[in-house]
């Protein structure tokens, strides 16, 4: 008997692990931050500061799974993300002192290391091969999906950003219950391999290069937009909730994810990376050269298509870079990612002090665009 091959349990955990970890805390940040200003009195510049902290904490989340997933398997990794990630938002929402929600959004940072690679993992240990892009690409839509419904919720909230993130935290630790129940333990025969130092030699070479810089020029540009965009928008414009309506219009956006393997498909990796490293760049650069509310929603959507692209290529192209360890090899892209990302947030908080938002915007674009010179080099084209 045949048996039937439906959507496995990793896809939907994965992906509401995402759309938490991801969607409320990651992205959320940036969406909620005109309300953290107001709620702690904090400045801009103090949590650009915090948002690059919690990029830390991300990198010794990925540095963990370098460390530790092949020896005891991604299980313990991604019930340990989910945990911190409904810990660190429980905690937040609850506090009336900054120094706590600071420490309880570190405590957060840690989740999306975890359990981004680690997913990945869980799905080439266990499942068969030829559902293993379909199980992931559903797995990438949680980050989207997680945005488009903490936006609509804040809509319905009126900004009650508490109730946003605290509600998010008992979602969080239903799916680490249901996690508990379902994501399987690693395989006794499993053929994941604990990394050597000759699997370390070859990360300097002609196709691993071109990776790294063009995950920390992502991680510096990504994260900067993330943080700061919906503040912008806040300051400039009257319109009710105007925040979560940008990331609502970016989250649909972002569903073009989905579309990142079967674009590779049809045009080949080159070729689709310059594409979307074009029109990342413009989603930026153009609200230096007008502000106005279609504009900024063109922003908004067209950013979230690139960016979500963008996500969705990097795995592909690190299990190309890194054969022998995917996992491992894409956590190291993970780590180069969150370099950059430490760096974004804190570097132009910095500039915020002395330029105005429109020029942040114009500079992201130009360095968006330095991803030119860092296109794949791949040994078979796919």
């Amino acid at each position: 008997m045949t048996k039937r091959e439906g959507i496995p349990p990793i896809s939907m955990i994965g992906l509401l692990a995402l759309m938490i970890i991801f969607g409320w805390f990651r992205y959320g940040y940036g969406l909620l931050f005109s309300e953290f200003k107001s709620a702690f009195d904090l400045s801009t510049s103090m949590l650009g500061v915090i948002s690059s902290l919690t990029f830390v904490t991300f990198l010794v989340g990925a540095l963990t799974v370098v460390l530790f997933v092949s020896r005891f398997g991604s299980r313990h990794v991604i019930m340990a993300g989910i945990m911190t990630a409904s810990t660190g938002l429980l905690i937040a929402s609850l506090t009336g002192s900054w120094i706590v929600f600071a420490a309880a959004c570190l405590l957060a940072g840690f989740s999306p290391g975890l359990t981004w690679s680690s997913f990945s993992q869980s799905v080439h240990e266990h499942l068969p091969e030829n559902i293993h892009k379909r199980t992931l690409a559903v797995i990438s839509t949680g980050s989207t999906v997680g945005l488009i419904i903490i936006s609509t919720i804040y809509l319905f909230l009126d900004g009650n950003w508490r109730l946003v993130w605290g509600g998010g935290a008992i979602v969080g630790y239903l799916i680490y219950w249901w996690a508990y129940k379902e994501v399987p333990y690693k395989k006794e025969n499993s053929s994941v391999k604990r990394i050597r130092i000759t699997d370390l030699q070859p990360l300097f070479t002609k196709y691993t290069k071109p990776f790294y810089a063009a995950s920390f020029l992502f991680g510096f540009t990504e994260s900067t937009y993330w943080t700061y965009s919906a503040d912008f928008v806040q300051d400039n414009f009257s319109i009710a909730n105007s925040n979560a309506i940008f990331f609502l219009i970016t989250g649909v956006g972002g569903l073009a994810g989905l579309l990142g393997g079967e674009l590779i498909s049809r045009w080949g990796m080159r070729w689709s990376f310059t594409m979307t490293i074009v029109l990342y760049s413009l989603s930026m650069s153009v609200l230096f050269l007008s502000q106005g509310w279609l504009l900024v929603c063109f922003s908004g959507l067209t950013f979230g298509i690139s960016f979500m692209l963008y996500a969705a290529y990097l795995p592909i192209w690190s299990a190309k870079v890194f054969p022998k360890f995917p996992a491992q090899g894409f956590s190291i892209c993970i780590i180069v990612l969150n370099i950059g990302a430490i760096l974004g947030p804190a570097v132009f908080g910095w500039i915020l002090a002395y330029s105005t938002y429109s020029l942040i915007f114009l500079l992201l674009g130009i360095i968006g665009l330095v991803k030119l010179f860092a296109l794949p080099v791949l040994r078979n084209e796919f």
